[in-house]
C-alpha cells in the first residue's frame, strides 16, 4: 500500500531523528576554533596555577577561587581566606583595586601570598575556553583559572 510506513521503518526513522537531534545540541568542538569562551562574571573560576606554579590538591571542599559580578565588584576563596575587592576590565585590560581578605592564620599561605602578588601585577585578561589567564604588563601568565562548578 502507498503512503504507508512498515513499523520497521518507523523505528529506523525515530532513531534517526533522536541520533540527529542530539548530534544538533552537542557542545563537542572539533577544533580549537570552536569552544567558547565562557563570561567572565558571573562564573566560577577555580584556582589551577599561580606564578607558575600548580595549585596543589588539598582535601578541604572549597578550593581557591574567584568570581566576578557584574556590578565590578570580585569576590572569593585564596586557599586560606575569604576576600573581596573591585575590578575594571577594558577590552583586554583588567585591574584590581581595594583588594582586602580576612586575616586567618593558616599553616600554608603561600598560595595566598602568590595570588595576591598576582592581583597586584595584573594588567590584561586572556579568556579562551573555560580558562582565564591573569596577564601582567610584559603578557606572562600570572595566574590561570578554570570555570568550573560549584558545589
Amino acid at each position: 500500500m502507498k503512503g504507508t510506513i512498515s513499523p520497521r521503518g518507523l523505528v529506523a526513522m525515530l532513531f534517526a531523528v533522536v541520533l540527529l537531534a542530539g548530534c544538533a545540541g552537542s557542545s563537542v568542538s572539533d577544533g580549537p576554533g570552536d569552544i567558547v569562551a565562557m563570561p567572565l562574571t558571573n562564573t566560577y573560576w577555580q584556582l589551577v596555577s599561580v606564578a607558575g606554579e600548580e595549585v596543589p590538591e588539598t582535601e578541604s571542599e572549597q578550593k581557591a577561587n574567584i568570581l566576578f559580578l557584574d556590578d565590578g565588584r570580585v569576590t572569593g576563596y585564596s586557599g586560606c581566606n575569604q576576600y573581596m575587592g573591585k575590578y575594571q576590565v577594558e577590552g583586554e585590560n583588567l585591574l584590581f583595586d581595594s583588594m582586602s581578605s580576612a586575616e586567618s592564620t593558616c599553616e600554608d599561605n603561600l598560595i595566598e601570598q602568590l595570588l595576591f602578588a598576582a592581583f597586584a601585577k595584573t594588567v590584561g585578561v586572556n579568556l579562551e575556553g573555560i580558562e582565564l589567564r591573569l596577564l601582567g604588563e610584559a603578557g606572562e601568565e600570572l595566574a590561570v583559572f578554570e570555570a568550573t562548578r560549584m558545589k
